[in-house]
């Protein structure tokens, strides 16, 4: 193996040329910046979490609601089957401590400073946990969405006492009934 030895006319150091190490620096610093600078932004929170279904039929309703809300790419969601209902119906226990968890965690690192619960109509884990009437007695369907949502605050606030918590049913137009 024959060692190369570096002189003026081999080429090779024409790329550490004042103007080479110029433009190698400033394409490292670009290249740093870009990076890391997203990495260094303060996260200075969410303004909500959302808590709802996973029914796609309201993956775009629920965006709408909370956008209109002025929150659009200010606010963190959890979704499960049911959505509060989850978070309080026994046939849901199990799942309960991820809930509880994902709440925690989001206050911690994102001081989330409100919670909206969100059910809606039509719910096949709603029918699940509070039988089949739910889909056949509109009056009924109301009570047992409420008391769930109810239920969901109640248990929310026991967890985390300094969130303002906002509750509501959404039908199939997508429109909101709160719950109070």
């Amino acid at each position: 193996m024959t060692k190369h030895l570096h002189h003026r006319g081999c080429g090779c150091l024409q790329a550490l040329s004042r103007r080479g190490v110029l433009g190698l620096g400033l394409g490292l610093g670009a290249a740093v910046a870009s990076t890391a600078l997203p990495a260094l932004a303060v996260d200075d929170g969410y303004e909500a979490m959302l808590m709802k279904c996973i029914d796609p039929r309201f993956t775009t309703d629920t965006w709408k609601y909370m956008t209109g809300r002025g929150w659009q790419n200010n606010y963190s969601q959890f979704n499960i089957a049911g959505g509060p209902i989850a978070a309080v119906a026994p046939v849901f226990q199990e799942w309960r401590a991820a809930w509880e968890a994902n709440l925690d965690i989001s206050v911690q690192l994102h001081n989330v400073k409100r919670l909206i619960g969100m059910t809606h109509r039509d719910c096949g884990a709603a029918a699940v946990a509070y039988g089949d009437r739910i889909k056949t007695d509109k009056a009924y369907e109301t009570e047992m969405l409420s008391q769930a949502l109810r239920g969901f605050r109640d248990q929310a606030k026991k967890r985390q006492p300094q969130l303002i918590i906002e509750l509501g049913i959404m039908d199939l137009s997508g429109a909101v009934e709160p719950v109070t």
